[in-house]
């Protein structure tokens, strides 16, 4: 759930270089957690924004347990992965000093009793209170990769062509096992929470950008949002940015893992928009079983059954995923990323996912190892980050 985008038109990182002809850039927004010793959440978010180093584009979110982070405009993922490794590095500094620990999961391990220290965001306190229904301790963290496109017409067809995909994304993201103290047995409990909102679900298939347009604005007139940023679709055209922004995954818990998103991500778009210049149809699937593949997803992570982007049917997620660098090698040509890509892949498929790991620290215990040693994977200090 993001309060306030950030992400800012800024050069991209010296040494990496400008984006090559037919290459979107890319930006990134992470959410994390602020965690006591105890696990439980410690509202101290102002405090710890206000003693980060310049130079960091973080903010408030939803709550005061949490923080968010936006890159500058990037046109390749080493700016991305120096621009996140910064950010969670000084964040955590920042945390530690006033006894906190940031950590990167897309929900709390233990919760908070009653009602969270919510912002005082007049927006989002409606956007609980009146709009949804849910409770303030239904707190949960995303990432959100943004992806330039040309046009929001473009866009409007590229997030038809993404729909498939969007569940296999889910799969490979997972980093939300805990909640309230136990192990859910979900890869994603973050999905699970997040369903509760009335507007999350896959995009509509639109005719054009203002076939899109009225969508949201229908969600909006019919309560199902505040305003266009409270659209909460698995993907969407940014309300703010020349962006497609893919928001179906939990927080990564390393920036490895999300800098293996982000080249994902920008590959799909321009697999997408190649398919559409080039007039091949578009992949038919309906709501209902998008959802049904990304509930399994959200359950069991890569041993989940989904929908073939490609081809149709259901497929082990993890032969997709294994097949990815192969299905896009054309666009990672392109972007340079193939081999980076490739190798984290296969570093995530060999190590586990995000809850896999969340999951072990958890069964290990106890609640303030597990706090300290998923804090320190999150910011690279740790085994495997």
């Amino acid at each position: 759930m993001t309060a306030a985008p950030g992400l800012t038109r800024r050069p991209a990182v010296p040494g990496d270089g400008v984006p090559a002809a037919g290459v979107p850039t890319v930006g990134v927004e992470e959410e994390y957690l602020l965690l006591r010793p105890d696990g439980r959440v410690a509202d101290v978010a102002p405090e710890v924004l206000a003693a980060v180093p310049p130079g960091i584009g973080a903010h408030t979110e939803f709550a005061r347990c949490q923080v968010e982070v936006a890159t500058p405009v990037c046109a390749g993922l080493a700016a991305v992965g120096r621009e996140l490794s910064a950010a969670r590095s000084g964040l955590a500094r920042a945390a530690a000093d006033l006894g906190a620990s940031l950590v990167a999961s897309g929900t709390p391990p233990v919760g908070a009793p009653g009602i969270l220290d919510l912002t005082d965001d007049p927006r989002y306190r409606r956007l609980v209170s009146s709009v949804t229904g849910v409770h303030g301790d239904e707190i949960t963290c995303a990432v959100q990769v943004h992806v330039e496109v040309a046009s929001r017409d473009l866009g409007t067809a590229v997030l038809a062509r993404l729909r498939p995909w969007l569940p296999v994304l889910l799969a490979m993201s997972g980093n939300s096992p805990l909640w309230r103290g136990r192990d859910t047995g979900w890869s994603s409990h973050r999905f699970v929470v997040q369903r509760n909102w009335p507007s999350f679900g896959p995009p509509p298939v639109c005719a054009d950008a203002a076939d899109y347009d009225r969508r949201v604005a229908d969600a909006v007139e019919s309560h199902a949002a505040v305003d266009e940023r409270g659209i909460y679709y698995w993907a969407r055209l940014s309300p703010r940015y020349p962006t497609i922004e893919i928001r179906i995954a939990d927080q990564c818990l390393t920036v490895a893992d999300s800098v293996l998103l982000t080249g994902l991500c920008r590959a799909l778009v321009m697999g997408a928009v190649a398919d559409e210049e080039a007039g091949r149809p578009a992949p038919v699937a309906s709501d209902r079983e998008l959802g049904a593949a990304a509930s399994a997803a959200a359950r069991l992570g890569t041993r989940a059954r989904v929908l073939d982007p490609r081809h149709g049917g259901w497929v082990p997620a993890a032969r997709v995923l294994d097949r990815l660098p192969l299905v896009l090698a054309p666009q990672l040509q392109v972007t340079g990323d193939a081999e980076a890509v490739t190798a984290l892949l296969a570093a995530r498929l060999r190590k586990g996912s995000g809850s896999d790991r969340q999951r072990a620290l958890w069964r290990a215990g106890p609640v303030d190892r597990f706090v300290r040693a998923v804090a320190d994977i999150g910011a690279e200090g740790g085994p495997g980050g």
